[in-house]
């Protein structure tokens, strides 16, 4: 009875898993009729569902990062491909998968990485022309997008050295106008100070009137001296000279 029950087991199991290998084939089969029909959103579903019911195999993530290739969807595409890759079971596989990475990165505009993706299918297979061409326009047009950042950070520095040149030169300007504002102010504020120092220097002479009337003194004195040395009466000694001020 057990032994019954045990070859029961076993006879259903590979009923299921002829079953699900039929239905894997379908579906690969009818993803590859829609994908020659160009219509990639069907072959992508018919792809995905196979990879569900053989998650490890090469063809159902190959063949679905295809189609999603085709539909512009190329980071899917590339989750697809790396799969594939690493399910591959022999080198032109992996071939295929290393390379079709690389176009999936070309699409995507990451040429640095799209050659490193193609120098990696070219060493498994050296003399395969298409992949050699391809590595070599990758190659081209990393350099041509390293070319394009160094001028464009060239670019942007000669920007910025150009807007701090005009910033000094505002700053520049706008201290020479304070600077001239400031001598504008300073003549203002001074002009009063050439009478200040008229009135310094000043300070020491004698008033106007005052010296005339000293001098209308001495006068007088002279006269008076000379009239008594003039008169024969008088024998007194003769006045001094110095003066009395």
């Amino acid at each position: 009875m057990v032994n019954k029950i045990y070859f029961l087991l076993i006879f259903l199991s590979a009923l299921f898993t002829l079953h699900a290998q039929k239905s894997y084939n379908a579906l690969i089969f009818e993803g590859n009729r829609a994908f020659d029909s160009r219509d990639y959103d069907k072959a992508s579903s018919r792809y995905m569902e196979a990879a569900r019911l053989k998650n490890k195999d090469f063809a159902s993530h190959y063949n679905l990062g295809n189609a999603l290739y085709k539909s512009k969807k190329y980071d899917e595409a590339l989750a697809e491909y790396q799969k594939a890759e690493s399910a591959a079971g022999n080198s032109n596989d992996k071939v295929a998968a290393s390379y079709n990475m690389g176009n999936a990165y070309m699409q995507a505009g990451k040429a640095d990485k799209a050659a490193e993706y193609y120098k990696k299918a070219l060493k498994q297979d050296p003399y395969n022309d298409r992949i050699r061409k391809n590595y070599e326009i990758a190659m081209l047009k990393q350099k041509q997008q390293q070319n394009q950042k160094q001028q464009k950070n060239k670019d942007q520095n000669n920007q910025n050295k150009g807007k701090d040149g005009k910033d000094q030169d505002k700053n520049k300007n706008q201290n020479n106008q304070n600077g001239g504002q400031d001598k504008q102010n300073q003549g203002k504020g001074d002009g009063d100070q050439p009478q200040k120092k008229n009135d310094e220097n000043n300070s020491g002479k004698m008033p106007k009137d005052l010296e005339d009337a000293i001098l209308n003194r001495v006068k007088n004195r002279e006269q008076e001296t000379a009239r008594k040395i003039l008169n024969k009466n008088s024998y007194s000694a003769p006045q001094s000279n110095e003066k009395d001020w």
